[in-house]
């Protein structure tokens, strides 16, 4: 190959690379060349104008101005040579090209950094605001929830870090979420999983960080993502020697201690095992996953962890009657754990921490003097014991084993539970989970839940508890659609006997919750959505991961709806003070009622009422005791 060739692809070569630096190189090429056309003009205009009177040329530099400020726009003298206007000509010519030129790179810049603005690829500079990381039907409840939490604060910050398209995040966002009131929301487009795109969203100086696991049906792959995302956060280079509020989920159990290996002090929930204690536990009791999502949630009554010093030496007993609008609920102790319902001779020590339920902190004011209490309205029923208890499971998901195991804890011996179900992995499940089971028998019967020629070969009005799963291994919107299907067919089944079954369905949209409502199912447990209630509780104030852990421990205290006559005789001027110490003399804590008529809405459930109020008929009390 020739020198001569060799350069050339050697220049070629040099120049390609220039031309592929970007904006700025292209900007700078087109400067070298309209400066070299701008020089080459010049001394050719030298030439080709002529002397004056006295034989001097144009003065070179005027002149090398003039021709530069024209190759920026059309305007050329009127009069001259037809060399000069010519040499004018070409120059004003060859300034359209390159100002088209320059305004063409200069938009197409802008744009490039208007593209790279929209895929979100700037780093957030944000402090003391909220992280969440992953992208999931959680987001919405996640994020509607601390923009209520944050109605207080003046300036708030939500950022999400997420495989997803920023724009459309955000569209998604504003069309489910509206007005987000203080609260800004800024979206990022990246992998959680990447040590880069994490520092995008400034986990650092966040008050807290939120990982969601992605949309699988696999609980294998969900908790291995919510794994890694928690190894990086926990042992990133970036991020190490910093301190995280983290919160996450893991569907499977097991994966729970590793989780927490991989993320440090992060908390990590079981997010199978709490919707398996709610739906079993909301099965047996109406209307309670009413209360867990007002307990949940920020719009109604909150639990908080707070230090009263006046009241250290009293018994808890005592704490119970010393608030007029709040419920002591547990003694928080030193090391961080928390006993709800604890003896009532407990007494609150020098670095004890009360938990109490209240409607806002503001709230949380000690009463002056002793609340009225009608002894007379105080009543010493006795429960007789708990009769067996026949229960229906129609549908099968990968929460149903622990649903099951749940159930054998709470019912009595002899106890049956009969699944109707069309999903062939079943009988092998039940086979397994059967063999640790110590009161209930279990029994399958293969057949679709939807088909009412199914349903009406089984006698409903038998069975004390009826349960509808949502299969998992379906999409939301077709699970909860057969939910819908089968909830209607017993519905009418159920009028056309006169009965009044107890039924129970769980949903994994929110937002057929409203249409549940049509078929009159006694509660609808959005397992995903009371899941990511609890995550962002504990997000906001981490004490309370201990008050919860105690509250869905079945060996800790739990909420139940026993009948008022257990405790109360209704008489004129009753009030809920009157049911506190009632309650307290049961060893036991009552943090709200069950009107006699509900109505229509919240099964007629109030938490935490004004302790000197009268009551309304009621004939349900909402307790924490032991089970």
């Amino acid at each position: 190959m020739a020198r001569g060739a060799r350069f050339s692809k050697r220049l070629r070569y040099w120049f390609d690379n220039t031309m592929s630096r970007g904006t700025a190189s292209l900007i700078g090429w087109l400067a070298i060349v309209s400066m070299v056309m701008v020089v080459i003009v010049t001394i050719a205009l030298e030439f080709a104008y002529p002397a004056d009177e006295r034989g001097r040329q144009p003065n070179p530099f005027l002149l090398l101005w003039q021709t530069f400020a024209s190759t920026f726009s059309l305007d050329v003298p009127e009069t001259g040579t037809l060399a000069v206007l010519g040499l004018w000509f070409i120059l004003a010519v060859g300034g359209v090209f390159v100002v088209s030129a320059l305004i063409s790179l200069l938009t197409r810049g802008l744009h490039q950094q208007l593209e790279q603005l929209r895929k979100g690829r700037s780093v957030v500079v944000e402090s003391d605001h909220t992280v969440i990381l992953g992208w999931s039907d959680q987001v919405f409840t996640v994020v509607s929830e601390l923009v209520e939490a944050n109605r207080s604060r003046r300036r708030a910050a939500i950022t999400i870090l997420a495989e997803h398209d920023k724009v459309d995040m955000e569209d998604q966002l504003r069309r489910r979420l509206g007005n987000t009131g203080t609260t800004r929301i800024v979206c990022r487009t990246g992998s959680p999983l990447d040590l880069t795109d994490l520092e995008l969203v400034n986990p650092n100086a966040a008050r807290s960080v939120i990982v969601l696991a992605p949309p699988t049906e696999h609980a294998e792959d969900a908790d291995a993502y919510v794994l890694k995302v928690l190894l990086a956060i926990n042992r990133g280079p970036a991020f190490r020697d910093h301190r995280h509020h983290v919160v996450a989920s893991v569907r499977d159990g097991r994966n729970r201690a590793v989780a927490r290996l991989a993320g440090g002090d992060a908390v990590v929930v079981d997010a199978d095992d709490i919707s398996a204690r709610l739906l079993v536990q909301t099965a047996r009791q109406s209307g309670l996953s009413v209360i867990y999502q007002d307990l949940l949630d920020f719009g109604g009554d909150e639990f908080y962890v707070i230090s009263e010093p006046r009241l250290v030496g009293y018994q808890f007993g005592q704490v119970l009657s010393a608030y007029q609008h709040c419920c002591p609920v547990g003694i928080v102790n030193p090391s961080g754990t928390a006993v709800l319902n604890p003896p009532m001779n407990t007494v609150i020590g020098p670095r004890d921490r009360i938990a109490i339920l209240a409607q806002d902190d503001s709230a949380i004011q000690l009463r002056t003097g002793p609340l009225p209490v009608d002894e007379t309205a105080i009543v010493h029923s006795v429960r007789g014991p708990q009769p067996p208890e026949r229960t229906l499971l129609l549908g099968w998901n990968g929460r149903a084993t622990r649903i099951i195991q749940q159930l054998d804890i709470y019912v009595t011996a002899g106890s049956t539970v009969d699944v109707v179900t069309d999903r062939r992995d079943a009988a092998a499940a039940v086979a397994r989970v059967g063999l640790g089971l110590r009161r209930l028998t279990v029994t399958v019967t293969e057949g679709d839940t939807r088909d009412r020629n199914v349903l009406e070969g089984i006698e409903i009005v038998g069975y004390d508890n009826v349960i509808v799963l949502s299969d998992d291994v379906l999409d939301p919107l077709t699970a909860d659609a057969r939910v819908l299907v089968t909830l209607l067919h017993l519905r009418d089944m159920l009028e056309k006997r006169g009965k009044n079954g107890s039924i129970v369905s769980e949903m994994r949209d929110d937002r057929d919750r409203a249409l549940a409502q049509l078929t009159r199912a006694d509660d609808f447990v959005i397992s995903e959505q009371l899941v990511s209630l609890l995550m962002t509780q504990i997000s906001e104030n981490r004490h309370l991961e201990s008050v919860f852990t105690d509250l869905f421990d079945s060996a800790g205290a739990e909420i139940y709806v026993r009948p008022s006559m257990y405790y109360v005789r209704w008489v004129p001027g009753l009030t809920f003070a009157t049911v506190v110490e009632s309650a307290r003399r049961r060893g036991e804590v009552a943090i709200g009622y069950r009107m006699a008529e509900p109505g229509e809405g919240h099964h007629g459930i109030v938490l935490n009422p004004d302790k000197t109020h009268p009551l309304p008929s009621i004939d349900r009390l909402i307790v924490l005791a032991q089970g």
